[in-house]
């Protein structure tokens, strides 16, 4: 197992959960004029769901989990169990959502048009990429491809 696949302290997990989520609710406050938003905590887990009023804008999920993991949907994709090394990125992600700088590539066969991989690209404001795929079809090899990028709009036009 990878160094960043440990188990944090709980006191150490702990603040670093609040810390992210006090910065989500900051960033959520500024968004009710834009967007519908769902918070919800519970006993294991803290949710923030965000869907934009305009079409074209990118939804996202997040779920913050007390096992230390968390879950991402950006768009149609999902990424779960992600490590809580993930955490302290999250609200530099939020942000870059809501500006519009989501990016979801597809790739696809360019003799049977068979949907390959779907990639998901987010830029964020100090110029760094969180960037994550999932692939569709493994065991073959893909030859020539057709890739076909989809940007979200910003929140706020």
């Amino acid at each position: 197992m990878e160094g960043a696949d440990r188990m944090l302290p709980d006191d150490v997990f702990r603040a670093r959960r609040d810390r992210t989520i006090a910065a989500l609710q900051q960033w959520q406050r500024a968004l009710t004029d834009c967007a519908h938003l769902e918070e919800e905590a519970a006993a294991t887990y803290w949710r923030l769901r965000v869907t934009p009023f305009l079409a074209g804008a990118c939804p996202m999920e997040v779920i913050l989990h007390d096992r230390q993991t968390c879950d991402l949907a950006i768009g149609r994709e999902s990424y779960e169990n992600c490590t809580s090394a993930e955490f302290d990125r999250l609200p530099a992600l939020a942000e870059a959502i809501s500006a519009g700088r989501v990016l979801t590539r597809t790739r696809a066969s360019a003799m049977t048009g068979l949907v390959l991989a779907v990639e998901t690209e987010i830029r964020l404001a100090d110029g760094q990429v969180w960037k994550s795929d999932r692939w569709l079809v493994r065991g073959i090899t893909p030859g020539a491809m057709i890739r076909e990028d989809h940007w979200y709009l910003p929140y706020r036009r």
